[in-house]
C-alpha cells in the first residue's frame, strides 16, 4: 500500500525562543500528526516542546553546514570553441593541441568519431558534433615524450579551468634558452 506524505523541512529557527539556527547548532527535532498532514517543529538544547508527549517522533540533528557549489571541471562549450578555433592552425604546436583537445573531447561525448583516412601520408581522423552534425577533420601527429609532457600540462590547464585567455594555451613554445656563453658574457657585464 503506498502512502503519499511528505516530510516537513527543517526550521531555520527554534519554534519556542525563535533563535535561529547557525550551521552546525544541535537542535532537536520533534515529528507531530495533525488534520493537515505532518508538522516538524525544530528547538534549541535549551528549550522544549509544550507538547512533547504528543510528537509521533523525535531526533537530535545539526543544522548543516553550507555546501559550496563545486566548480565545473572545464566549461564544455569554451573548450569546443577552442578546438573549432583550432581548426586552421597550421603550426605543429597546434596541430597536436587540436588533437589531444578531439581526444578530451571525444571522451565527454562532444565529439564521435566517424572513421579515418589516410590524406597525402597523414593520418586524419573524421569527427561529429551530435548536436549540430558539423563535421570536424583531425590530423593524427606524431607525438614525442616531450610534446606528450607538454601537452599534458596544456589538458590540466584546461581543465582546471585556470584559463581565462585561451591564447596563453595556443602561444608557440617558448624558444629554446639561450646559450649559455651568451648568459655568462651578460653577467659578467653587470
Amino acid at each position: 500500500m503506498a502512502t503519499d506524505w511528505e516530510m516537513p523541512r527543517r526550521g531555520d529557527a527554534c519554534t519556542a525562543c525563535q533563535k535561529t539556527f547557525e550551521p552546525g547548532d544541535a537542535l532537536q527535532a520533534y515529528l507531530f500528526d495533525s488534520p493537515e498532514g505532518y508538522q516538524r517543529r525544530d528547538y534549541c538544547p535549551k528549550c522544549t516542546p509544550p507538547d512533547k508527549t504528543f510528537a509521533i517522533g523525535s531526533w537530535a540533528t545539526r543544522r548543516p553546514m553550507p555546501v559550496e557549489k563545486k566548480k565545473q571541471a572545464f566549461d564544455r562549450a569554451a573548450i569546443l570553441q577552442l578546438f573549432m578555433a583550432l581548426a586552421d592552425e597550421d603550426a605543429p604546436e597546434k596541430v597536436q593541441l587540436r588533437f589531444v583537445i578531439a581526444l578530451l573531447l571525444w571522451r565527454k561525448k562532444m565529439l564521435k568519431l566517424d572513421g579515418a583516412d589516410d590524406r597525402d601520408g597523414r593520418e586524419v581522423w573524421r569527427y561529429l558534433v551530435p548536436k549540430t552534425d558539423q563535421r570536424c577533420d583531425v590530423e593524427r601527429p606524431d607525438l614525442d615524450e616531450e610534446q606528450l609532457e607538454r601537452l599534458g600540462l596544456q589538458l590540466e590547464t584546461l581543465i582546471s579551468g585556470e584559463i581565462t585567455d585561451f591564447n596563453t594555451i595556443v602561444a608557440e613554445p617558448d624558444e629554446s634558452p639561450p646559450d649559455e656563453a651568451a648568459a655568462d658574457e651578460e653577467n659578467e657585464e653587470n
